[in-house]
């Protein structure tokens, strides 16, 4: 009889620790299922070689092809806001991808249509180690001509 309460014991404890470590589901974003094309350049003195990119927002989570590549940063959150009185409407978004030892590579944008815009910043500790700014378009789109 012991036997089968220390079991009974141990399984409710495992399926208690399960529950509590299961991930927390971030629902879908508005944002879900697009991805854009864009160029990164580096803010300052020397800037660099525009390096491409691609924005990618999914299932309520936010990424870019490099730290997809490098490993670096999991997927975060985003948040996006739409500005319905603009014409054509326009959606702000802001996301803190986090790596390690502090250093968070923080983006905000603005989408009008199928182009964007916006800065990236890298901070570590809380100071801007570097700062980019981007532009593009929704990937698959043709430029239009002027």
């Amino acid at each position: 009889m012991k036997k089968i309460i220390f079991i009974a014991a141990g399984l409710a404890f495992v399926a208690t620790t399960a529950l509590a470590q299961k991930k927390e589901k971030i629902p879908p974003g508005p944002l879900d299922k697009k991805t854009f094309a864009v160029e990164r350049v580096k803010d300052g003195k020397k800037k660099g070689t525009p390096e491409k990119e691609d924005l990618k927002f999914a299932a309520g989570k936010f990424s870019w092809s490099t730290m997809i590549q490098d490993g670096e940063y999991k997927p975060a959150a985003y948040e996006a806001t739409y500005d319905s009185t603009a014409n054509p409407i326009t959606c702000a978004f802001t996301s803190e991808p986090q790596g390690d030892k502090d250093v968070v590579y923080k983006w905000e944008g603005t989408i009008t249509g199928d182009d964007i815009e916006g800065t990236a910043t890298l901070t570590k500790k809380g100071k801007v180690k570097e700062s980019y700014t981007f532009s593009g378009m929704i990937k698959g789109k043709k430029p239009k001509k002027e």
